[in-house]
């Protein structure tokens, strides 16, 4: 009977501390990721320049290069500027200064943020662009029969496992599909 509380607590220590450190994680890299990056135009269409440039994986650099120029960016904003390239900077420190004479739409929250300066139109545009997380991991409670198991699970695509404990033994495995998502 002890070994079992001294398990549930060891369970909710690590649960605790993934927990605490998952959530340091991402609001450091949140922070690094967030502010606005000013691209050029012609590295929105190559998918390696594009994916070292705002870190993102190949596949979704080629996911948003195949995105963008079907949409339309975000705002409209006008910046007095000399240059299309000093206009897109200064839009970018707006952006990232959060200034209350800027769009809702530029400052809301998303993965990345880009400013391409658009020399052909004279304008500056920017994207808004948030990315598929692809692997997930899950900390949470089965209960079965008025019995409580501690489980974590692993999520990657559509693809989820989860595993419940019963002490320190193995008590059941699940395996889900996600059949559809939106």
């Amino acid at each position: 009977m002890e070994n079992k509380k001294i398990c549930y607590i060891l369970y909710a220590a690590i649960a605790v501390a993934l927990i605490v450190i998952t959530t340091a994680f991402y609001i450091n890299s949140k922070e690094k990721v967030e502010k606005p990056k000013v691209i050029p135009q012609s590295t929105m269409s190559n998918t390696v320049e594009l994916a070292k440039e705002i870190k993102v994986t190949p596949k979704q650099a080629e996911e948003i290069v195949n995105v963008i120029p079907q949409s339309k960016p975000v705002i409209t904003y006008t910046v007095v500027a000399p240059t299309v390239e000093k206009a897109a900077v200064k839009t970018a420190e707006a952006i990232k200064n959060k200034l209350p004479d800027i769009p809702k739409e530029a400052t809301a929250y998303t993965d990345r943020t880009v400013v391409v300066p658009n020399t052909d139109k004279q304008k500056v545009d920017v994207y808004k662009i948030n990315l598929n997380k692809e692997h997930k991991i899950k900390a949470g409670v089965t209960v079965i029969d008025d019995k409580v198991y501690p489980t974590v699970g692993y999520q990657a695509g559509r693809v989820e496992g989860l595993v419940q404990f019963d002490g320190s033994k193995i008590k059941g495995a699940t395996v889900m599909y996600t059949m559809a998502q939106w």
